[in-house]
Order: C-alpha cells, then structure tokens, then sequence
C-alpha cells in the first residue's frame, strides 16, 4: 500500500533514503534520476520488488508507516458495491496499521538477539548473586548449572512461542493486504474513486 509517487519523491530528496537512492541510480545506469525516473524503478524496473521491499525496511525501522491509504470519503449518491468497497478499504487499512510490526516475516526480526540477550543477562545475575553472596558455587553446583539450564530452556521455549505468535499475525497480515489490493483494484476498475482518492 505504498504510494509510488510518493516513495520515489522521498527516495529522491530524504537523506534517510540516499543508500537505497545511490542503488537505484547504479541500477539504472545514470549519474542523477529524476523522482519520475526513481518512480519508474520502483515500478517496472528488474529490481523494483527489491528496492520496494528495502524501502519498507527503511520505514519500518524507522516506524513510519507503509500502509499510506486515505481514509476513503463514502458520497451519499455511491452505489451499494462502492459504499461497502470503500468502508471495508478503511477497515482494512486501520487494521493493517495495527498489524503492520508483522509485516516482515518473523525470520526478519531481532526476537533471537533479545532474547538471547536477556537470557545471557540472567544468567549473569545469577552467577553475580551466588557467586559473590553465598557458597553455593561450592556447597550445591548442580543447583547454580541447573539454574543456568532452566534459563536457556525458558528462553528457548520463549523464543519458539513468540516466533510462532509472529508467524500467525503475519499470515493474518499477508491475508487482510492480499484481499485490500484486490478490493482497490476492483474499487479502480469499476470507477468508485480514483488513484488520487487513494494515498496520501
């Protein structure tokens, strides 16, 4: 749901976008692109799918949205088809808002390094407390190294379930941005508003 003139614009003039700028211009074979020529890139160009989808990357880590629909204006004279075509197109786009994070598949995320992050820093809390504050290091081992083994099998467990919960919510994403696509196509083809209508 991105807006291509827009994207193509910001590409060319945000500094935020110049590496993905730079690419395009090497791709593209020219010194300096115009923002019609970036917008021809994104569209038809051999790498359009791949400087869309690290355009996204670039919005999404830096927590600007890539789902740029308008709200659609429902007219008191729209036929039936059109009234339902645009309030479900606004239904859609606030919940694709609110499930944009899973976006990207779950393989795309950080989940491992905080994760993992948080289960080294338990673990060293752990060794800190017993080590400096008891003897237990030397009185009961196992129960020091089976406190460490409950932390790595808690982290492992914790990371397979959000991977899993990512996953589901993803598919959700895919499904709900497949079906508005098509419910734009058919809202452009049968004239209940306009590419102007659309984005912001």
């Amino acid at each position: 749901m991105v807006n291509l003139e827009k994207a193509a614009f910001l590409i060319k003039t945000d500094g935020l976008f110049s590496y993905l700028y730079d690419d395009i211009v090497e791709e593209m074979g020219g010194n300096d692109l115009s923002a019609e020529e970036i917008q021809t890139a994104l569209d038809d160009s051999a790498g359009a799918q791949q400087f869309l989808d690290r355009y996204r990357q670039i919005n999404r880590e830096s927590e600007i949205s890539n789902i740029q629909l308008k709200e659609l204006v429902v007219g008191i004279s729209d036929s039936p088809d059109c009234i339902w075509l645009k309030e479900t197109i606004n239904t859609n786009g606030n919940r694709l808002r609110a499930l944009e994070k899973y976006g990207a598949t779950a393989k795309d995320s950080a989940y491992s390094i905080w994760i993992g992050s948080l289960a080294v820093f338990l673990i060293f809390m752990i060794h800190n407390y017993f080590g400096l504050f008891t003897n237990v290091y030397h009185s009961y081992p196992s129960v020091i190294f089976g406190s460490y083994l409950l932390v790595i099998v808690w982290a492992f467990r914790f990371y397979r379930k959000t991977m899993r919960n990512h996953e589901i919510k993803h598919l959700h994403y895919k499904e709900i941005y497949s079906k508005t696509r098509e419910y734009l196509q058919r809202g452009l083809t049968s004239g209940c508003f306009s590419e102007e209508d659309l984005f912001e």
